[in-house]
């Protein structure tokens, strides 16, 4: 990749936004996608992959600033890995089915419906707390049997928007932890980032296989597919452990609402762009 101008520009975007986004639960694959496709104008796979390497490398940065902190609760995390592992690999196969039958909007449709979701569920959430409820009065409960299986379920279906969309599924996952489960927004960000982990990968090299991206992807970035990442993953690390120990917990939820509604307005411009 030819650092030019732009290219300088998206980076030091990217990483600048590793490091807010780091203690959100978020990877930032509804804000790295748009940027791929518009600003860098990759082809809609390329841009996929590219941002489920970086948010991969976003969430190995920011479980590691979290279970460091007593943020992230492995057990939990575990028991949602497997249904978001198989939710990704289905999510990745229709993915590539249904862009190449019906096109990118059907993406970018399913997209803005996802953010439409979650900014819902946020703020919803945000308003009962503002009104006296404990965001945190369901953190050391158990998880009964009925909860658990809801739980997988969501978590699948957080798997399968993650390689649907070429995102983590970070804003899915949160939702989840802290709508269903009643967590705090940094225990619902650390065990997002453990199921995460986990499941990106499977995304990343299912859409290498379906997709063959792999050879147009080295075509693009060069030794910086390699650089990138970790740079990506260090500042995730400093922006997590700096959040945790100075950004009062509260405070999380107004970056998070905010950074999903931008992802959803560019998502709704593009959408208006190919209709009109």
């Amino acid at each position: 990749m030819n650092m030019d101008p732009t290219s300088v520009l998206v980076l030091l975007s990217i990483l600048t936004l590793a490091m807010i986004i780091s203690p959100l639960g978020l990877g930032g694959g509804v804000l790295y996608v748009p940027i791929f496709l518009y600003v860098m104008e990759w082809s809609l796979h390329v841009s996929l992959v590219s941002s489920l390497i970086l948010v991969w490398m976003v969430s190995l940065g920011s479980r590691i600033a979290h279970s460091k902190d007593g943020y992230a609760d492995k057990e939990v995390g575990g028991k949602g890995t497997v249904s978001a592992i198989l939710g990704t690999i289905l999510g990745t196969i229709l993915s590539a089915l249904l862009v190449e039958h019906i096109g990118e909007i059907i993406i970018i449709s399913l997209a803005s419906l996802l953010m439409v979701w979650v900014i819902h569920r946020t703020a919803k959430k945000m308003h009962s707390e503002v009104n006296g409820h404990n965001a945190n009065i369901g953190e050391n409960q158990e998880i009964n049997d009925e909860q658990l299986s809801l739980y997988r379920k969501l978590c699948a279906g957080g798997g399968m928007a993650s390689g649907f969309l070429g995102i983590g599924g970070g804003a899915i996952f949160v939702t989840v932890h802290r709508q269903f489960l009643d967590w705090g927004h940094r225990k619902s960000a650390g065990t997002s980032y453990i199921i995460e982990s986990w499941m990106i990968p499977m995304g990343i090299l299912t859409h290498l296989i379906v997709d063959d991206t792999g050879a147009e992807l080295w075509d693009i970035l060069g030794i910086w597919l390699f650089i990138a990442p970790i740079l990506m993953m260090a500042c995730s690390y400093f922006g997590a452990t700096v959040a945790i120990n100075y950004v009062p917990q509260k405070a999380l939820s107004y970056p998070f609402l905010l950074l999903v509604t931008l992802a959803l307005i560019r998502y709704l411009v593009d959408i208006y762009g190919i209709i009109t």
